[in-house]
């Protein structure tokens, strides 16, 4: 029982563990899912943005060098043929030209060294004007710049469109500077292209030169056109660490959303596009199988405790069944040993009874003829019990006894020594391994504190309650060769003693 209850234990424990290991591992395993599942989504978008933005570098790039082109062609035209009214038209009809050709230039522009326009392929331009404080020719006509020059976005003052200007050093035959050849891209060419491209509400594509200008905004263009970006983690990227094409995650300036960009620099140009998702919108729908992911793990975990409770709970009753039978096995074993001891047992004098004084002498015997041990056997019998019956009555006879069996109790001192009531007022005494005069000396005290006891027994010679004893000692397996014979040689003993008087001790005469 203690086995099975102690197995009970150890499987609710197994069960308990078990379903921990396993919720555990269903989180930890949900948890590893998302987390690959989230990389993957952002990796995808970060590749998606570094080909978008790779892509609309390409296009500004083309855009830029067919404007470039025909910069070159009307420099080296003015260069060469002057500034003349003959070289001016021709290089005006080229211009325009090209400009029914390449839809993202505005026009095409030439300025003097005073900054009014020459000629100009602008529709409806307003020529009353100077580009003397503008950026573009201040860094020219300071020579400040070799080649093609990347201006700010400003608002036209031809056309009043924001445009970006791509200008170009005029010099005449000494050098000397003699104006400006431009070209305007318009701001909102770009805007409406980037529009067309769906990145969500809160996609954004910018095209900035590398210096931090930001040129154009596919969001509020007009609202940021110029603004500085040097301090943008994305520039800082570009400028100090020399990357030239990459991704990042980062909150933006202007609005303070948090995107997920891709960005390519020219290899022609001093320019770069950047384009971005939101990373709310764009990790919706990885939150939304997060959330499945979740939920589903949510409810594994309750099946799973749920099931692991009701295999737990069920173990328990198991185990309090357990205990209760283990309960009533320990009464019933109790209630088993106690009928043991009653079955062996005088009920009057509560000392062993004929049968267990027979298995008890058998075990003594074989026990000492096997060790070549000396065995003692002790006859009492209380003198002329049934007078005292007769007159003081059976409940004082059976108190008598009761009373001689404790004193016979006292002198069986050793685990060994085994007292019994052999029948009626007859009692007896086993002594393993006493011989003959250990056995006379405690037969001989016996007999004594029962006189002393005083009990008083008018039906006796002696006027109280006294003894007569037969005592039988031997080496088992030499002149007695059986229990039986040593019983009888005590019983002989016992028969001397009455004999002779009573209220005395006889040892039996038989050679041992």
């Amino acid at each position: 029982m203690t086995s099975q209850t102690s197995k009970i234990t150890y499987l609710r424990r197994l069960v308990a563990i078990m379903t921990s290991v396993v919720g555990l591992a269903v989180v930890v395993l949900t948890f590893l899912q998302v987390e690959w599942d989230r990389r993957e989504s952002l990796r995808q978008h970060v590749a998606d943005m570094e080909n978008l933005s790779a892509a609309l570098t390409r296009q500004a790039e083309s855009t830029i060098r067919d404007a470039h082109a025909v910069l070159l062609g009307m420099q080296r035209k003015l260069q060469v043929s002057g500034y003349g009214p003959e070289s001016l038209n021709e290089v005006l009809e080229v211009a325009r030209a090209q400009s029914a050709i390449l839809t993202d230039v505005q026009g095409f522009t030439v300025l003097d060294a005073n900054g009014r326009p020459l000629v100009t392929t602008v529709r409806n331009p307003i020529t009353s004007y100077s580009a003397l404080d503008r950026e573009y020719f201040l860094v020219h006509r300071n020579n400040q710049v070799s080649g093609l020059y990347i201006g700010p976005p400003v608002k036209s003052r031809m056309s009043g469109e924001w445009v970006i200007s791509l200008s170009m050093r005029l010099s005449d035959a000494s050098g000397e500077f003699h104006g400006v050849v431009m070209a305007t891209l318009l701001v909102q060419h770009f805007v409406d292209f980037y529009q067309t491209i769906d990145l969500g509400s809160q996609g954004v594509i910018g095209m900035a030169k590398r210096d931090g200008t930001l040129l154009v905004r596919s969001k509020d263009s007009d609202q940021h056109a110029g603004l500085n970006m040097s301090s943008s983690p994305l520039l800082r990227k570009v400028n100090e660490e020399g990357v030239t094409r990459g991704s990042l995650v980062l909150t933006a300036m202007i609005d303070g959303v948090r995107r997920i960009y891709g960005f390519d620099t020219s290899d022609e140009y001093p320019i770069l596009v950047a384009a971005s998702l939101g990373e709310e919108e764009a990790m919706a729908a990885w939150r939304s199988r997060s959330l499945q992911n979740w939920s589903l793990a949510a409810c594994v975990l309750v099946i799973l405790f749920s099931m692991g409770w009701l295999i737990w709970r069920a173990l328990g009753r198991q185990g309090r069944m357990e205990a209760r039978l283990q309960s009533m096995h320990r009464d019933l074993a109790l209630a088993n040993h106690a009928l043991e001891i009653m079955a062996g047992e005088d009920a009057l004098t509560g000392l062993a009874n004929r049968r267990r004084l027979d298995e008890a002498l058998r075990a003594a015997f074989q026990s000492a003829a096997a060790q070549g041990q000396p065995l003692s056997f002790v006859l009492l019998d209380v003198d002329h019990f049934k007078r005292f019956n007769d007159q003081y009555g059976h409940p004082a006879g059976d108190e008598a006894l009761k009373q001689v069996a404790a004193v016979l109790k006292r002198h069986a001192k050793r685990n060994a020594d085994t007292t019994a009531r052999y029948g009626g007022e007859e009692l007896a005494l086993i002594l393993p391994g006493a011989e003959s005069t250990a056995a006379m000396a405690v037969a001989e005290r016996i007999r004594a504190d029962v006189e002393a006891l005083a009990i008083a027994n008018q039906g006796s010679p002696y006027a109280n309650l006294t003894l007569s004893i037969g005592v039988a000692s031997c080496t088992p397996g030499q002149a007695i060769q059986t229990p039986a014979d040593l019983v009888a040689a005590a019983d002989v003993a016992l028969y001397a003693a009455k004999s002779a008087g009573r209220n005395r001790v006889n040892l039996a005469a038989q050679p041992v």
